[in-house]
């Protein structure tokens, strides 16, 4: 039986829903070591700036229950490097490319998505709006996120829309009290696609020195266990915007990622739990395919946003 897998994010269309969570794939050079990058749906790089960030001081990741904590910072090797460096592996393997770019304004969110658009760095923009580990927690005067302000998530979105051509995917945070309002202000922005869940705040405390785990004192929780928060999410998200979401958080297998599709995420992505088992991405999409078999569709799509609430 032949099953389409492939799924759209505005123009551009992926040969299955599976990519990866930006952050936890670096920019694909690792991870090609263990199987054929270019059959994900599409490779999510690093999140990128202007100029090269070396992140928060460590320690900066700590495991917990059933996930981990990390506040990094962002680091990265910087728009110029990434496309001199990193860019031609990646083209050479023939991946779809969605690069994640970062900017502490709009004019550089928006210089970032014109550079990649000129320079041929991306086949679509995921807008990092959302990561909570680029202030120190004890800094009262720390700054919001932008994710938590449907007023700035709109205008973000608007100005790189208005800027580029290629898909534009905003990436949201589930810190904030409705998600929904967020996420229907990067519609009308207008945003392709729309990537939940980022991780959630949390923090660990080490009892014999009384001291917070991570210098940065508070972290950015991943793992299975905000699982459910983030499938919850993204249900709440795609019954509120028409655009397709990209669901995350906690995936590790096949069933995983069947649920948060069933629940109306049109693409998926594996995070965290790469460090654990590299071929997850791919065990999962050949776990998707066989599913369909199974249940005999014959299209992946008709999956999507295929729960039944009595």
């Amino acid at each position: 039986m032949n099953v389409n897998l492939q799924v759209s994010i505005g123009n551009l269309t992926l040969k299955n829903p599976v990519t990866v969570a930006s952050g936890t794939f670096g920019y694909g050079e690792e991870y090609s070591e263990y199987f054929d990058i270019s059959e994900l749906g599409a490779v999510t790089v690093k999140s990128l700036t202007l100029q090269p960030r070396l992140g928060n001081i460590p320690p900066r990741i700590v495991e917990t229950p059933a996930g981990m904590l990390n506040a990094i910072g962002l680091q990265n090797v910087g728009i110029e490097n990434y496309l001199k460096y990193k860019l031609p592996f990646l083209r050479k393997q023939n991946c779809t490319i969605i690069a994640n770019i970062y900017g502490t304004s709009i004019e550089e969110y928006v210089k970032l998505a014109e550079y990649l658009e000129k320079e041929g760095g991306a086949d679509a923009i995921e807008m990092n709006l959302s990561c909570p580990n680029v202030h120190d927690a004890r800094n009262k005067f720390k700054c919001p996120l932008i994710a938590q302000s449907p007023e700035w998530v709109e205008k973000y979105t608007s100005a790189v829309r208005s800027s580029v051509k290629l898909p534009l995917i905003v990436k949201l945070s589930p810190n904030i009290t409705d998600i929904t309002e967020p996420a229907l202000s990067a519609e009308r922005g207008g945003a392709d696609g729309i990537s939940i869940i980022n991780t959630l705040l949390g923090m660990s405390i080490n009892t014999h020195t009384r001291r917070p785990k991570l210098k940065n004192v508070v972290g950015g929780l991943s793992g299975p266990a905000i699982r459910p928060v983030a499938l919850k999410m993204v249900w709440d998200v795609s019954r509120t915007v028409k655009i397709p979401v990209i669901g995350m958080g906690g995936i590790c297998t096949t069933s995983d990622a069947l649920e948060f599709i069933i629940a109306g995420a049109r693409v998926v992505a594996v995070g965290s739990y790469l460090f654990r088992d590299p071929l997850a991405p791919i065990r999962i999409i050949q776990g998707l395919r066989d599913y369909c078999i199974s249940n005999h569709l014959d299209d992946i799509n008709n999956l999507v946003g295929s729960i039944t609430v009595d």
